[in-house]
């Protein structure tokens, strides 16, 4: 029989962190991620689950927001992405489920994303370099869903001109890393 060994997102055993200059970039492998969909007709349903079993108001457009264990991210028209630390395989999804029974659709995202911090000096020319948004006016909480080296992502704004949280499809990230080092050498 074989032995498997997990890896990150980024081929390695840890999660890989790079400094170059100023700025940081880390990859992340302990968080949980999972999409929700409000089912037809449980929209408003929806918001108020969040509010009363999650403890977070349901996300404006273009916003994120942080509850005491999770945030919640806004990724169109009733649909949100959770986000909490990672406890196991399926833990937050099957919590959600739970949470949300009748008033939504829940499906795992944890191994369909990674999450690659970027933060320190220069962030907002990296990222003004790789992307199409306005990172210049992001403030803290700023949610987008933007291309980076052509690849479809998702930029959350953690601390405005300084922290920045980039979610990548897994398959791409590599791709993505790659196009964060190079143009963070270039600065």
């Amino acid at each position: 029989m074989r032995d498997f060994v997990a890896k990150t997102a980024l081929g390695g055993i840890e999660p890989r962190k790079d400094v170059i200059g100023s700025l940081t970039l880390q990859e992340r492998d302990d968080i949980a991620l999972a999409s929700i969909s409000a089912r037809l007709g449980q929209e408003e349903a929806l918001k108020a689950r969040l509010e009363t079993v999650c403890s977070v108001v349901a996300p404006k457009p273009g916003r994120s927001e942080q509850g005491e264990n999770r945030s919640f991210h806004w990724l169109g028209a009733d649909q949100y992405l959770c986000e909490e630390a990672l406890s196991g395989p399926l833990v937050l999804a099957r919590r959600l489920v739970d949470e949300l029974a009748g008033v939504a659709s829940v499906t795992d995202q944890t191994d369909a994303f990674v999450r690659m911090d970027v933060s320190g000096q220069g962030v907002v020319d990296l990222l003004q370099r790789l992307t199409v948004l306005d990172v210049e006016q992001m403030l803290a909480g700023a949610f987008s869903r933007t291309a980076i080296h052509h690849v479809g992502c998702l930029l959350r704004c953690n601390e405005a001109g300084m922290a920045f949280s980039v979610y990548a499809p897994r398959s791409y990230a590599i791709s993505v890393h790659h196009a964060l080092v190079e143009v963070s050498k270039a600065l």
